[in-house]
């Protein structure tokens, strides 16, 4: 089974902590856009989020890419050293 990148990124993203004034509580970004959804706000929230959780998804998608580019280089510096 493999597990794509961008499932992951996606799936971070909804998790990554919403930016705002709620330090009391951690409040996840899908938490935060699923009970907005149920709230009906206005046009300017969604511009602000659809923003905020692009960020979020192409960050965690760079870091998940980075992280895959630094196991294969990783792999293959052994692999051509002669170890297995």
């Amino acid at each position: 089974m493999s597990i794509h990148r961008w499932w992951l990124a996606l799936i971070a993203a909804l998790l990554t902590p919403w930016f705002g004034p709620h330090i009391d509580r951690y409040l996840p970004v899908g938490w935060v856009l699923s009970r907005a959804y149920v709230e009906a706000p206005d046009a300017g929230f969604w511009v602000i989020a659809g923003g905020l959780f692009t960020v979020c998804y192409v960050a965690w998608f760079v870091l998940l890419s980075g992280f895959i580019w630094l196991l294969h280089r990783r792999r293959n510096r052994e692999s051509s050293n002669g170890h297995v």
